[in-house]
């Protein structure tokens, strides 16, 4: 049942013109990363993995792919393998199978059966190369604030 309703939901997603209002996804920001992203769908799929919806170019023109999903197999050992580690999804109805996925995830934020929410108190970063450092949270105030020690000689001691 979880399956095929997320399978739906991702077929639902409209990908095209960043500026109109009922698009989920725009392009790729350029033809670098495209292919960076065709190459990692290519390597997973070589290395194994199995493509159940999209992984394809949309159109001739702009670089528009289409949502994926795979199939969990050696999902989480490519996902690790990569620079760029902002964020994981899981979605299962096995709460327990996601919480062990999401763990093994080297990734800065594991979502489980949702994506982009944010929570204040939790921290929102990339590992590697995502990322510019910590957003969101006490942790955040890191990149604003600079720790500085003064110390005092009142005359009291020499």
């Amino acid at each position: 049942m979880a399956a095929s309703f997320l399978t739906e939901q991702v077929r639902a997603i409209k990908v095209g013109d960043p500026f109109s209002p009922d698009t989920y996804q725009g392009p790729q920001v350029s033809n670098t990363q495209f292919e960076r992203i065709m190459g990692y769908i290519a390597s997973g799929q070589k290395d194994g993995a199995t493509v159940h919806l999209g992984s394809k170019q949309i159109g001739r023109e702009g670089y528009f792919i289409e949502p994926i999903i795979f199939i969990l197999l050696q999902v989480v050992e490519q996902a690790n393998d990569t620079s760029y580690r902002l964020a994981a999804l899981v979605f299962t109805e096995d709460i327990d199978r996601a919480i062990r996925i999401a763990h093994a995830f080297e990734a800065g934020t594991a979502w489980i059966n949702c994506s982009n929410q944010a929570e204040i108190s939790m921290p929102f970063r990339g590992f590697m190369q995502s990322g510019i450092g910590c957003d969101l949270s006490k942790y955040a105030l890191e990149n604003y604030t600079n720790v500085k020690a003064v110390q005092v000689n009142n005359g009291l001691q020499l």
